[in-house]
């Protein structure tokens, strides 16, 4: 700094001076590039927007002491801040603090330099060796982006009581041994229109996808609704998902550690480096802005997507902050309208940051951690294998004690007695395993009940919601006295066919398989869902009863489950469409002579990368809070043991029950 921009700008809280530098070389290196495309290095420009940073220094120390020059400059400009009258003063007036900058001359070597020096004496705390390896460990390893380079802060040399203090790289050899990596990225193509590309990666059992969202499926992700037990108000959705045209690009990455697994297959790994990586880089992931950090992110009492409480309510505690170490990287440019807060903990709350927020979690909670339980599972096993293999061991291990034992009682006749217990102790372990094997067999038949019990259960969250708010109405309309016998008879009816789709709903063992006409069964569902349909403008097409009865052999319930899981489905993107200018529709066609059924709807469709998995637990394209990525799931097993099969048509936007 010259000495006018001592006095103009460090001695004027608030001035504008960087903002102003950093938008006019902005505009000079990337022009008038709408922020939504930008995709350029922002790094370059300066830091600095409010003004208001130099005073940080007064909580450092009482005194200090600014020297500073710019290249070519024949002086050396100097400033002297002393604070310790006020400190003994506190009712000293601001206009006795008269603090001036002045200027030296300096040497002919000095010419060429450039740059700045501030003294700080008079500290207002101790400076110990375990509070600057804190910092350093904190901080300052942390201050630039460490992924970007091996030596991030490169830039920084720093000494203490003379002796130089290293400041940590981040290791990248330890990344090796992460279990999967995750990696989000938020763009535009060329209409504007945003597209958010998630790709796991299980390294650990070689699997592997990539979701694309776009449109209304993308519009969903960011509708949250409140966790029933957290009494917190979200912003509308739809304000948020309009935000998403001007948020700006962003990406994430980051690694994931099954620590437990580590612990026990790799424990040399984990106890010589692994462990001591994820306590120093773990904690979520860390957020970059023009490759500097934006505190609070990343540190370990700061749980902002709520994560550590999500996978506290999962099995195996999966993705806490404990096992990430990630990043996230924005721009000044690229997103402007996500400014910090004046105290430096986090963004400030807007639209634009909710916006990001529930992206974030739509990608880590909504397709990583799905992705990752269904590859496990489906790694693990089959239970008939497992059975069979712990039978062919027992049986081995048992002809083997059995053979040794008679050997043993052949030269040794005085230890007969002891060898019939141990005998009789090995059947009584035979035994054990057999009555193990027809528990597991009853527990197989338990587990295809809960299958029909969880549909049922996502069922009747929608039947109560029906009663609640049909009862709510006709009590209305009794209490204000102004009703009509009309009204309060149609209110009734309403509720009469709720409570007779309940009666439909008998747990498994009561139903049988029976002769069904599976078109009155469709017919009795469009009446059930009428008047939602009324109240949202959604028309449903069914088509025209034919002579030819569409009979098939199911069990009642089970089919009703069927076709209220894709008329919901249906129902949920028709009604959370963006553009609501052309009326949902939804179809339903009956092929009497190939029996099938065909299920259409003008909704926004399947994403193609989902094609080949909506019918997997836990995949769905809703909101964390909102889709269990269960329905389909469920839907396609009932089918299965109707001796049907629920299948994605090639028609575009057609599911097919044949």
């Amino acid at each position: 700094m010259d000495i006018e921009k001592l006095s103009s700008s460090y001695l004027t809280i608030g001035t504008p001076g960087r903002l102003l530098e950093r938008a006019t070389k902005a505009e000079k290196a990337y022009g008038s590039t709408s922020n939504i495309y930008f995709k350029g290095d922002a790094a370059q420009l300066p830091l600095g927007e409010k003004g208001i940073g130099r005073l940080a220094a007064m909580r450092l120390g009482y005194y200090l002491k600014l020297k500073t020059k710019q290249a070519n400059e024949k002086v050396w400009n100097w400033l002297e801040l002393d604070w310790r009258s006020a400190v003994v003063d506190p009712n000293l007036d601001a206009s006795e603090l008269d603090f001036e900058p002045y200027s030296k001359a300096c040497g002919v070597s000095d010419f060429p330099l450039q740059g700045t020096s501030i003294f700080i004496r008079w500290f207002q705390g101790d400076w110990t060796a375990e509070k600057i390896n804190a910092l350093v460990f904190n901080d300052l390893a942390k201050l630039a982006d460490p992924f970007k380079a091996i030596s991030a802060n490169k830039f920084i040399t720093l000494t203490f009581q003379g002796q130089p203090v290293s400041i940590p790289f981040l290791d990248r050899q330890p990344l090796s041994a992460a279990d999967a990596v995750c990696q989000a990225k938020f763009e535009y193509d060329e209409q504007g229109e945003p597209t958010l590309t998630v790709n796991v990666d299980y390294k650990k059992l070689d699997r592997e996808r990539t979701d694309r969202l776009t449109g209304d499926h993308l519009r969903a992700a960011v509708r949250e609704t409140p966790n029933k037990k957290q009494k917190i108000t979200l912003v509308d959705g739809e304000i948020v998902a309009r935000s998403l045209k001007k948020l700006g690009p962003w990406e994430m990455k980051f690694y994931w550690f099954n620590r437990g697994r580590l612990m026990r297959e790799q424990n040399d790994l984990w106890s010589r480096s692994v462990r001591q990586f994820i306590a120093q880089w773990g904690g979520g992931f860390l957020v970059y802005r023009d490759g500097y950090r934006v505190y609070p992110y990343g540190e370990r009492s700061d749980d902002w997507l709520d994560l550590d409480l999500n996978a506290l309510a999962a099995s195996g505690y999966k993705l806490n902050r404990a096992q990430m170490v990630g990043y996230l990287r924005i721009s000044s440019i690229a997103n402007p309208r996500l400014y910090d807060q004046t105290n430096r903990e986090g963004f400030r709350d807007s639209y634009d940051k909710e916006a990001l927020k529930r992206l974030l979690r739509y990608a880590i909670l909504g397709v990583c951690r799905p992705f990752l339980d269904l590859v496990e599972k489906e790694a693990r096993p089959p239970i008939e294998r497992v059975i069979a293999d712990v039978d062919a061991k027992v049986f081995t291990s048992k002809q083997k004690a059995v053979s040794s034992l008679k050997l043993i009682q052949s030269r040794i006749p005085d230890e007969s007695k002891n060898l019939a217990v141990v005998m009789h102790h090995l059947e009584e372990v035979s035994e054990a395993w057999e009555r193990a094997k027809v528990r597991i067999a009853s527990f197989e038949e338990e587990i295809e009940e809960f299958v029909h019990l969880a549909g049922v259960g996502l069922m009747l969250e929608f039947i109560a919601h029906e009663l609640a708010r049909v009862t709510h109405d006709t009590l209305r309309s009794v209490s204000s006295g102004k009703f009509s016998p009309e009204v309060v008879e149609a209110q009734l009816k309403t509720l009469e066919k709720r409570v007779r789709l309940l009666d439909e709903l008998s747990v498994p063992g009561r139903q049988r398989k029976t002769d069904q006409n599976i078109y009155e069964l469709t017919e009795m569902l469009v009446e059930f869902h009428e008047g939602k349909c009324a109240r949202h403008n959604v028309s449903v097409s069914l088509s025209n009863k034919v002579k030819s009865k569409f009979l098939c052999r199911v069990e009642r319930g089970q089919i009703l489950q069927i076709l209220d899981n894709l008329f919901s489905n249906s129902f949920y993107w028709l009604v959370n469409r963006f553009d609501q200018v052309e009326q949902g529709k939804i179809s339903i066609n009956f092929d009497h002579s190939a029996k099938k059924i065909y299920f259409s709807d003008n909704g926004p469709g399947i994403p193609e990368e989902r094609k080949d998995s909506i019918f997997d637990q836990f995949v769905t394209t809703k909101p964390p809070r909102e889709g269990r990525g269960l329905g389909l799931y469920i839907a396609r097993r009932l089918a299965e043991e109707n001796n049907a099969s629920l299948e994605l048509s090639n028609a575009v936007n057609v599911l097919a029950n044949k």
